[in-house]
């Protein structure tokens, strides 16, 4: 096969290929056990990449298969993910054991996950090694350790074809409001999407990128290629180090001199409620900090500039975004030096002569490549004065193939988010999720409103407040709230948080239910799982 036409057939590996292969920056990876980074310069990571491709084409028949990674970031697993391209096939990445789970049962169900989507070969590494490989299985597991240095056969060709067709990723969804689903995603698409941030962000050679987003999630996953394809230094941390101690966030942006970075909205909560314990940390070269992956409180938001700019934060850099696995993950993004923008508005009548104001951010425009549109929703959420809310609705050049095992999305066809908001200046506002309207008293209103105002309450932790109806098809349905409390006094809580909401947001509460920190489900991205929340909020109801 001629170079050009494995360009053609397998564009993001070339693209990736050529540019870490001739890069002069490093992937700096933070090894947590050591607490010290680890250099290894772009090439290297390329030809390691090379030495994984290679094993993975020398199995037998060459059975290549698709292949799955799961184990906490290093240059061999980052390696890996370009190595699986470059053999042809797809990557799909999970999530290691999470604490409090069953190890062997993890394990088994983990390998069972990849074997239904036709993964024939897991890499991992360490102790998530041990585990999978002491599980009975079909799935062939390997060392990363081992594979990545392993000799190069001299006559190594990049596959274009492979088992994997055209797909380059099968990426799980995060699972907060229902089942699980595989996002199945093209070469051309992963493309597309990288092309469109790159483009938006503006990444030159000069940026330097910090993360400690985990590669198993779409936001990780992007941030990772958006670094590959432009060979900029990427200082790369395990999630679980940044979960051990948020602030080091602050002081692996100041050390690495980072110039671009990612987080979900309780990120940069955490940071702004706490800035006083910032310390020795500058980060007068940011420029890009994106917000993404949950709904963004705009008070919390501008607690963290606010915070952090006496540090040297510029807020310009602040870049709100909107994304879902099945865009890849951007659809939206404020250009850089933007910052943050507030829309408030006033939110339909109480019923009482009286309106809510809500102060929602604005995510930006489309990326190059997607379109955004707002259709008619059913039923109608809250009215906003000024303002055509609807179901947000999405089509363009990285959307999704389609979802493993469901029929083929059309390429022209718009794609229902799930999501209501509306357009403001082309840049779109988000309000919330269809399927998490509460319907009281008559009217239709989304729990982030009355989450906020919980989460207010001294003791109540913010991100970690869940706001459902009950009773549905009841003549009276009602409003419970469960949260994870810190504190010696419930009863004050409780009382605080039904006031709360009855003044902010015009609803009484029926239900206040509290749980300590850590209480409330979650997905391994650290999304709120609302369906199993409602379910123990039911089963505390049925249990009075």
């Amino acid at each position: 096969m001629t170079s050009s036409s494995y360009e053609a057939a397998n564009p993001l590996a070339a693209g990736i290929s050529r540019a870490i292969s001739t890069s002069t920056a490093d992937l700096v990876v933070l090894d947590q056990e050591s607490g010290q980074w680890q250099r290894y310069p772009w090439p290297e990571i390329h030809a390691k990449a090379e030495r994984i491709a290679s094993e993975i084409l020398a199995r037998a028949d060459r059975a290549v298969g698709r292949v799955g990674l799961i184990g906490e970031p290093t240059a061999e697993l980052v390696a890996a993910i370009l190595g699986a391209w470059m053999a042809g096939t797809t990557v799909s990445i999970l999530p290691g054991p999470v604490r409090g789970a069953d190890p062997a049962a993890w394990a088994r169900t983990s390998l069972r996950r990849f074997a239904d989507i036709g993964v024939r070969t897991v890499f991992s590494h360490t102790g998530t090694l041990e585990l999978l490989a002491s599980a009975e299985t079909a799935v062939h597991v390997a060392d990363l350790a081992v594979v990545g240095r392993s000799g190069l056969s001299s006559s190594f060709t990049p596959e274009a074809g492979g088992d994997g067709g055209s797909l380059a990723v099968l990426q799980g969804t995060a699972g907060s409001t229902g089942m699980p689903k595989w996002v199945e995603l093209s070469r051309d698409t992963a493309v597309a999407n990288i092309d469109g941030v790159v483009d938006r962000l503006g990444l030159t050679p000069a940026d330097v990128g910090c993360s400690w987003l985990p590669l198993y999630h779409d936001m990780g996953l992007t941030f990772l290629m958006s670094t590959l394809v432009t060979g900029i230094p990427l200082w790369l941390a395990p999630n679980s180090a940044f979960a051990a101690g948020p602030f080091k966030w602050m002081n692996w942006l100041s050390d690495a001199g980072a110039t671009y970075t990612a987080a979900p909205n309780f990120a940069y909560d955490i940071v702004g409620r706490y800035g006083r314990l910032i310390k020795d940390a500058d980060l007068g070269r940011m420029r890009i900090a994106i917000s993404g992956g949950e709904p963004i409180d705009t008070a919390g938001f501008q607690r963290f500039l606010d915070e952090t700019t006496r540090v040297g934060f510029d807020p310009g850099a602040a870049v709100p975004a909107y994304g879902l696995a099945e865009s890849t993950c951007a659809v939206t993004m404020v250009r850089p030096g933007a910052g943050l923008r507030v829309d408030e508005v006033r939110v339909e009548d109480r019923g009482d002569g009286t309106a809510t104001t809500r102060r929602l951010a604005v995510l930006g425009e489309p990326i190059p490549g997607t379109e955004v549109r707002i259709t008619p929703s059913d039923p109608a959420p809250q009215a906003i004065e000024g303002r055509e809310v609807g179901d947000v609705e999405i089509r363009g050049t990285s959307m999704m193939d389609g979802y493993f095992g469901d029929e083929r999305l059309s390429p022209d066809g718009w794609f229902k988010t799930g999501d209501i908001g509306y357009l403001v200046d082309g840049a779109l506002v988000v309000c919330g999720r269809a399927k998490e309207l509460i319907i009281v008293a008559g009217r239709n209103v989304f729990p982030t409103e009355i989450e906020r105002a919980a989460a207010t309450v001294d003791g109540v932790r913010s991100g970690r407040v869940v706001a459902i109806g009950t009773g549905a098809g009841a003549a009276r349905p009602g409003l419970a709230i469960a949260a994870e409390y810190k504190g010696a006094d419930e009863t004050s809580a409780r009382a605080a948080i039904v006031e709360r909401v009855a003044s902010e947001c015009g609803i009484v509460p029926s239900e206040v239910i509290l749980v300590p920190a850590g209480g409330l489900p979650i997905t391994t991205s650290g999304k709120l799982r609302r369906l199993e929340v409602k379910r123990l909020v039911e089963s505390a109801g049925a249990a009075k």
